[in-house]
C-alpha cells in the first residue's frame, strides 16, 4: 500500500505470505527496545491479539534487566497481548558474550515454537543486516556468511521470521515518534568492546562520510549473496543425491571425480544436514586428501564436533560417537529365550533359530571378541580367522570389538552383527 508508512507497509507484506490461521500464533521476541516495540505495536494494528504472544528473554546481564521485564509486561497489559517473560543464565566469562547470549535466547525462545503453526517474529532491520554483513566479512565468511540473515528461516518446529528487515533504524524510529511508543534503552549498546557496537559506532559512519549510500548497496550485496548461495546449495544437494547411499555414506568415487570446490560444497551441505559446525577450509581438505588419496586398505580417522570421519568400504561416513563399547561378562544361552546383552543390545532367539538351527537347545557361550578366535560355519569342516571374515563382509575395524560371538564346546560357531548395521545407519 502506498499510503502506509514503511513498518505498518513491511507488517501488510508480511502476513499477505504468512496469513493468520485458526490456530497459528505469532511469538514475538520483545526487548523492549524500539525495534521490538514497534514491531508488536505495528503487528497488533492488523493481528488480533489471540493470535500473538510476546516473550521477553531476560539475560540477567544487566541491573535494570528486571525493570524492563516489568516495562514490558505493563505495555502488553495496556495493548491486551499476552505476555511471558523467560529468565536465562549467561557464561558472562563466554569468548563471546554476544554468542553465548544469542544462544540462550534462542533455546529459550525454540520452547514456544512447537509446531508449524508459530512463528517467531524478531524486529531485525536493515541496519542488523549490515553491520551481520560486515561482521561475516571479516571472519573471512563465503557467500552463506554474506547473505547475513534470511527474511524466513525454519526455527524450532516453525519459522523464524523479519518483518522489518528492509527497513532502517530511522523508519522504526519515526514509527515509534509517530505513535508516541516509549521504549527502553540499553546501555550496553554504546560499549564498544562488542564488535557490533563498534561497527555500529565507529566503522559505519566512518565509512558513510565517503561512501553516503553504504548501507542501501551493502544491504544490496547481502541480498545478491543470499541468491548466490541459493544456487550453491541447489548444485549442493544435486551433488550429495549423486554421493550419497542409504545406510553407507558418501561415494568416494562419485565425490573424487568432482573439482574440489564442489567437492568441500557437497561436503559443507552434508555437514549442514547432519547439523554439525562449519569445518574451515583447511579442515575440508585434510578431509578430502586423507579419505580420497589414502591408500585403500588403509582406515583413515579425522575427529570433528565430538565425532570421527571414517572411510568404510570406498564410503565416507561421519562416526558420531554416541554408540558406547558393548561390555558384559561371557554368559550361557540356549537360544531358546531372547537374551538382554545390554541396555541398547537384545539378542534375539528368532535370529538364532532362523539363522543357525543346529545350535538351538545346545549350551552355548555368548561373549566379546578376546583376539585371535576362529570362526566355522555352518558346514564347514573349517575354521577361518575372525579378521578374514570381518573383512568378507565388511565390518568395520572400529566395531569389530562390539560383535557377539556365540561359542558351542570352545569354538565359535555364530557371529551376530545386526546391532552394528543399525550403528551404521545412524552414524551417516
Amino acid at each position: 500500500m502506498p499510503n502506509q508508512e514503511p513498518a505498518a507497509a513491511a507488517i501488510t507484506q508480511f502476513l499477505a505470505q504468512f496469513p493468520p490461521q485458526k490456530n497459528s500464533h505469532f511469538v514475538v521476541a520483545l526487548s523492549g527496545g524500539a525495534d521490538s516495540i514497534a514491531l508488536l505495536h505495528a503487528l497488533s494494528k492488523q493481528v488480533d491479539s489471540e493470535h500473538i504472544l510476546a516473550v521477553y528473554i531476560n539475560h540477567q546481564l544487566q541491573p535494570e534487566s528486571s525493570e524492563w521485564a516489568q516495562f514490558n509486561r505493563d505495555i502488553c497489559q495496556r495493548w491486551g497481548i499476552p505476555f511471558k517473560a523467560i529468565d536465562v543464565t549467561v557464561n558472562a566469562d563466554a569468548a563471546s558474550l554476544e554468542n553465548e547470549a544469542r544462544r540462550a535466547r534462542y533455546d529459550a525462545l525454540a520452547q514456544f515454537i512447537t509446531d508449524q503453526q508459530l512463528c517467531l517474529l524478531t524486529a531485525h532491520h536493515k541496519d542488523d543486516q549490515v553491520e551481520t554483513l560486515l561482521l561475516q566479512l571479516f571472519r573471512g565468511a563465503g557467500p552463506k556468511g554474506l547473505s547475513a540473515m534470511p527474511l524466513t528461516i525454519a526455527f524450532a518446529e516453525g519459522v523464524h521470521a523479519r518483518p522489518f528487515l528492509a527497513l532502517s533504524k530511522q523508519d522504526i524510529l519515526n514509527y515509534c515518534a509517530a505513535y508516541g511508543l516509549a521504549f527502553v534503552e540499553d546501555p550496553s549498546n554504546e560499549d564498544t568492546k562488542h564488535r557490533r557496537n563498534f561497527l555500529r559506532q565507529k566503522v559505519i559512519p566512518l565509512l558513510e562520510q565517503e561512501w553516503p549510500q553504504l548501507r542501501e548497496t551493502l544491504y544490496r550485496v547481502s541480498e545478491l549473496q543470499a541468491d548466490t548461495q541459493q544456487v550453491i546449495e541447489e548444485q549442493a544437494q544435486q551433488d550429495l543425491a549423486a554421493c550419497y547411499e542409504q545406510g553407507k555414506g558418501l561415494s568416494l568415487e562419485v565425490l573424487g571425480a568432482l573439482s574440489p570446490p564442489r567437492q568441500h560444497n557437497v561436503l559443507r551441505y552434508w555437514l549442514s544436514q547432519l547439523g554439525l559446525t562449519m569445518p574451515s577450509r583447511k579442515v575440508l581438505q585434510q578431509l578430502t586428501q586423507q579419505m580420497l588419496q589414502s591408500e585403500s586398505d588403509s582406515q583413515p580417522a579425522i575427529e570433528w564436533q565430538g565425532g570421527v570421519f571414517r572411510r568404510h568400504t570406498g564410503f565416507l561416513l561421519w562416526d558420531s560417537g554416541r554408540q558406547q563399547a558393548l561390555d558384559f561378562t561371557p554368559t550361557t544361552w540356549e537360544g531358546q529365550q531372547d537374551l538382554r546383552l545390554s541396555d541398547k543390545v537384545l539378542l534375539p532367539a528368532r535370529w538364532l533359530q532362523q539363522r543357525y538351527p543346529e545350535l538351538v537347545g545346545r549350551v552355548l557361550t555368548v561373549s566379546l571378541r578376546q583376539g585371535g578366535e576362529r570362526f566355522r560355519k555352518p558346514n564347514s569342516t573349517q575354521t577361518t580367522s575372525l579378521k578374514n571374515y570381518f573383512q568378507e563382509t565388511g565390518v568395520p575395524s572400529w566395531q569389530r570389538s562390539n560383535v557377539v560371538l556365540i561359542s558351542y564346546q570352545d569354538e565359535v560357531r555364530a557371529i551376530y552383527t545386526e546391532h552394528l548395521a543399525d550403528y551404521l545407519k545412524n552414524s551417516i
